[in-house]
């Protein structure tokens, strides 16, 4: 695989890590925050574990490119699919900026 994927790949595995952090730290605020209403707490606990599984399988594509110098799956197909949980979580980074811009 060519260096630019390679290097696509790492920057939308980084990218999906940060916005999947803090998608997860707002969730986890929320709650822990005052009490919401129940199927608001489901929701908000659905929303974090997503989260937390975009995170997880971003660390471990990103451990994987440091161990080995290349990333897991590095391929341009690989590279492409990543994008859509990398668009997901950018998309959900944008609903939670414009609630707390709202706030």
């Amino acid at each position: 695989m060519s260096t630019p994927w390679r290097a696509g790949a790492i920057a939308i595995d980084m990218a999906t890590a940060v916005c999947a952090t803090l998608n997860l730290a707002y969730f986890l605020t929320r709650l822990s925050g005052p009490a919401e209403a129940g199927s608001r707490r489901v929701a908000l606990l659905v929303l974090a574990l997503i989260s937390l599984a975009a995170l997880l399988e971003s660390a471990v594509l990103l451990a994987s490119a440091s161990a080995s110098g290349a990333p897991a799956l590095s391929s341009m197909q690989w590279a492409l699919m990543r994008a859509v949980p990398f668009a997901a979580t950018v998309c959900l980074s944008g609903v939670i900026a414009r609630r707390v811009a709202d706030d």
